[in-house]
């Protein structure tokens, strides 16, 4: 009988996983439902593509980040830097915007990396101290109001592109996650620092790393977040980081890292807040409503999938 009710018992850690699934099914049909078919016609199921691009892949390049058990607070503040920055380059030589943009994230994230790894200060304070001052210097460099983008990117604002470009990143991302040597470590340093590091990990550069090209990542999304609007301004970027916290946490990911993250958090999460975000503007509600909405949700997911046996969530 023991045997039997063992072999019936459905796994505590396969109903986490389920989860996810079952909310973006639920959400789907809620707004498909309140909405009368809009939600996905063909008009706005394009709109939600271009909604999620960016956040799914500022949660696909956070997510070696979030592996480690650490966080990154600056996001926000690294895309509007680096659209302000692009955006300038842009008038002087177009071609050199994207380029400029990421090129500006890997420093930043480094920076970031270093400042955590080397001065041992925590990284939610550092990089909620870097996106304070980030901040602040988009103000400047756009002297208080925006920046126009060239008529010849406008065109880099194609549905198919981003498309392209969303699956080719999610594959890449997820072939370093599971089939690579730093994809493993990652998880390994949020599993247990001291078994990673006594396991030969070299954890100081797997940090660095991890920040420089999340924010790399993030000088991307600032790119086309410049090109969709047709402009940099002085908050753009704002809050990113945490509806990336958010989609990461519907989507499954353990904020304290480990063996159980995975990349698939980041897709299914960013989908789920896109339409989520997108429902309850075809269903009229009020922004500022759809922000405390967005805060429940992500108190409600904490409580899903957090781990209670391990307190730790970051560092």
């Amino acid at each position: 009988m023991s045997e039997n009710k063992k072999t019936n018992a459905f796994p505590v850690h396969n109903f986490k996983e389920i989860i996810p699934f079952v909310s973006l099914i639920l959400v789907i049909v809620f707004f498909e439902i309140i909405t009368k078919g809009t939600l996905l016609s063909f008009r706005n199921m394009k709109l939600i593509l271009n909604q999620s691009f960016v956040l799914i892949i500022g949660s696909v390049s956070c997510s070696f980040i979030v592996a480690q058990g650490d966080v990154d607070f600056s996001m926000g503040s690294m895309v509007g830097i680096t659209a302000v920055s692009a955006a300038w380059i842009s008038h002087v030589a177009p071609g050199l915007a994207l380029p400029t943009a990421m090129l500006i994230g890997l420093c930043l994230g480094a920076m970031n990396g270093l400042l955590y790894v080397k001065f041992r200060i925590p990284s939610f304070v550092v990089t909620l101290s870097t996106l304070m001052i980030l901040r602040g210097l988009t103000i400047y460099i756009a002297t208080g109001g925006s920046v126009s983008v060239p008529f010849s990117l406008y065109s880099l604002d194609n549905t198919k592109l981003k498309l392209f470009l969303v699956v080719v990143i999610i594959l890449i991302a997820t072939y370093v996650f599971n089939f690579t040597k730093y994809g493993k470590w990652c998880k390994s340093i949020g599993s247990g620092v001291t078994a990673a590091y006594q396991s030969g990990v070299p954890i100081g550069k797997m940090r660095v790393t991890g920040y420089a090209i999340s924010a790399m990542m993030c000088g991307f999304c600032g790119f086309f977040n410049m090109v969709r609007a047709g402009s940099a301004a002085t908050n753009t970027g704002s809050f990113f980081e945490t509806d990336i916290l958010i989609a990461l946490v519907l989507g499954g990911m353990p904020l304290s890292g480990g063996s159980t993250s995975k990349i698939r958090c980041a897709v299914i999460g960013s989908l789920t807040l896109a339409i989520l975000v997108n429902g309850m503007a075809c269903w009229n509600i009020d922004e500022k409503l759809q922000q405390g909405i967005k805060g429940v949700i992500f108190l409600i997911a904490v409580w899903l999938t957090f781990d209670k046996k391990n307190t730790r969530l970051i560092k």
